[in-house]
């Protein structure tokens, strides 16, 4: 089982946007200790797949806050690495026409427990998804003996 590997205060999870998709969103932080968020750091690896086009490309963001300025608005390209040492962040973003995959993995001091805060100025938007349905999409699922 692999959480027998993963040691303590470390929480992988993985993401896979269909192309034209958003993911980590509404952007959101993890960087204080507080009774609703745990300081984390987060490495994010990232993939997409590309085609007879081209390989693919994506976008992530990352921002600050006023006492703690950061600001990274990339391209990601397939193995391309980034991290969020802290800030929002939030989107990622795959380009129209290309699935991206990410593993992230988020680590800290402290107490196992992984809680994190919304910006508030984008937050709200949570409130409108209990009244949708699911991406019929979803599970992203790629037969990988056609490539």
């Amino acid at each position: 089982m692999l959480t027998r590997c993963i040691p303590p205060g470390c929480w992988p999870a993985k993401f896979s946007p269909r192309g034209g998709n958003w993911s980590s969103y509404p952007p959101h932080k993890h960087d204080e200790e507080s009774q609703v968020e745990h300081e984390l750091e987060e490495i994010y690896y990232f993939e997409i797949r590309g085609d007879e086009h081209g390989p693919g490309m994506a976008f992530h963001g990352t921002y600050g806050t006023p006492d703690r300025p950061i600001h990274v608005a990339e391209m990601i390209s397939n193995g391309d690495v980034a991290l969020v040492p802290h800030g929002w962040h939030g989107p990622c973003a795959a380009a129209p026409g290309y699935d991206l995959y990410y593993l992230n993995v988020m680590a800290g001091p402290g107490a196992a427990e992984w809680k994190s805060v919304d910006d508030p100025h984008y937050g709200w938007i949570r409130q409108t998804w209990q009244d949708q349905d699911i991406d019929p999409r979803l599970p992203l699922a790629v037969d990988d003996s056609k490539e």
